[in-house]
């Protein structure tokens, strides 16, 4: 057996009226890749923003190489050799790629930042893991949601951490800088680094994982070694039920070549991110969006809902002209945006999960002049049931939520509103498996009620099994349109690159 580099005994952790930790037992060990897997609110993040030094209200017992250790601050955890990355990126979107790498442990000539140096390191740290395209010198707030998740993933590689907590690290990455990280793992696990690998992508877990330790309700339900792993018996006790197979046989045979087009779109072209984009959607179809990151497939639908505007072209909805200049004129058009970047487009973070779903509705929730408070919270219950979204109240502030449940109010507040056209920009994103069943099938239900869907997804799988049909974008410019029984991995990526 590898040596113990922490050991995690007994810890329990609660927030007002919530238990998230429940007498949790594991063991990290040099050399190992040690998966935690469980649904939003499981308590994963929890457990590891406890070992990172975010929370030091607990109790139990930390052991860090062999000590009884409690971290005051993630400054602490760093510096005794832990570092972590988070879900939610954590980078200072004002300074460039090389500041926020090294903010903390500059390299210095005396007193002063070495700035040659500094720059030297990022090219060097970008070089190792084969990434092109992000400057040293870039502002953050300038990169793309994957580019800024690579900039994270650099900036822990770089504490040099004898323990490295991934918390979803791949959630935005193409499979090509995927493999990157799966290679760079291999390569931490053989200089004896103790590798956290928290994941909803159970594929991804089951190739570089060495255990898995399953939580659920805040407890510790399953540990499994290697031989033992099994990807039926890892989602029950994930989710305490079997995965029902996902199919659509039994859907009503729509017939969409002869339902009416809803979306149509000519010659769109914004600055120097899209080019001439031409497409059309119909009444209760799923169309997916297939790409490479980068390829302008969110820019394309920001642009639709308004939130930049495009420099010519033209958008009909129901066949008649329309101009977005902003998201409220589209809502009024029927359009609804669940965008990838939820905790900067999505939640409202101050306000309650109540508040969050119901933003966009308060007009039918009135009595008279006024809002009715029961209206308001009995809407709200409702899709917190029928989400199954994980929070102690719906008057608890969403901020405070797991990624995966602010991601479900998210939805939730569209689909309170019915819209005529629903824009998805990876929805599934740090959604748990469980969670992801239910979603795919609201996207279907939504579809043969007659909303028309515009789906963006980086998971191939995830494209193909809920698309009627894939346009397949590069470099902001639309390279093909695959119907269903054209649409495979392969002919997506040929276009795609």
């Amino acid at each position: 057996m590898k040596d113990v580099i922490l050991s995690v005994q007994h810890l329990s952790k609660s927030f007002p009226g919530t238990k998230v930790l429940d007498d949790i037992n594991i063991d990290f060990r040099r050399g190992a890749v040690h998966a935690i897997c469980g649904e939003n609110g499981a308590g994963k993040s929890t457990f590891m923003n406890i070992i990172f030094g975010v929370y030091q209200d607990y109790s139990g017992t930390l052991l860090w190489e062999g000590k009884e250790t409690r971290f005051g601050s993630p400054l602490e955890a760093e510096a005794a050799g832990i570092a972590m990355v988070h879900q939610e990126n954590s980078l200072i979107p004002y300074l460039s790629v090389m500041d926020n790498i090294f903010l903390g442990h500059y390299p210095k000539k005396g007193v002063f930042i070495d700035k040659k140096a500094l720059k030297e390191k990022a090219v060097k740290l970008l070089d190792e893991l084969g990434i092109t395209g992000i400057a040293p010198e870039k502002i953050v707030n300038t990169l793309s949601v994957a580019q800024k998740q690579l900039v994270e993933i650099i900036k822990a590689l770089s504490l040099d951490a004898k323990l490295l907590m991934l918390d979803e690290p791949t959630a935005s990455l193409t499979l090509k800088e995927t493999e990157y990280l799966m290679d760079i793992i291999r390569q931490l696990r053989e200089k004896g680094v103790a590798i956290v690998y928290v994941s909803h992508r159970l594929e991804e877990v089951f190739e570089i994982a060495d255990e898995i330790s399953v939580l659920r309700d805040g407890q510790m339900v399953k540990h499994l070694d290697r031989d033992q792993f099994n990807y039926d018996e890892v989602v029950y006790h994930m989710i305490g039920r079997k995965l029902q197979d996902f199919d659509r046989e039994g859907e009503d045979n729509r017939d969409l070549m002869h339902s009416g087009e809803v979306l149509r779109v000519e010659s769109l072209c914004r600055k120097d991110e899209l080019r001439d984009i031409s497409f059309s959607a119909r009444k209760g179809e799923v169309l997916g969006f297939g790409g490479l990151v980068g390829a302008g497939r969110s820019e394309l639908m920001e642009a639709l809902f308004g939130f930049d505007r495009y420099t010519s072209g033209k958008v009909y909805i129901d066949g008649r002209e329309v101009e977005i200049r902003s998201p409220k004129q589209a809502i009024k058009e029927g359009l609804a945006l669940v965008p990838e970047e939820r905790k900067q487009k999505g939640i409202i973070a101050c306000l309650s999960v109540m508040e969050n779903i119901n933003v966009v509705s308060y007009k039918d929730l009135k009595n008279g002049r006024l809002i009715s408070r029961q209206k308001e919270r009995r809407s709200a219950q409702e899709y917190v049931g029928s989400l199954r979204i994980r929070t102690s109240s719906i008057m608890k502030r969403i901020g405070q939520l797991s990624g995966g449940n602010q991601q479900k109010a998210i939805l939730a507040r569209w689909l309170r509103m019915k819209p005529k056209i629903l824009i998805l920009d990876e929805p599934t994103h740090g959604i748990d498996i469980g969670a992801k069943e239910d979603i795919y099938k609201m996207i279907r239900s939504l579809a043969q009620e007659g909303t028309t869907i515009l789906l963006i997804s980086s998971e191939m799988g995830e494209l193909i099994r809920l698309s009627d049909r894939v346009i397949v974008m590069r470099e902001g410019e639309v390279k093909g349109c695959l119907d269903k029984h054209e649409m495979s991995q392969e002919s997506i990526m040929k276009l795609a690159i």
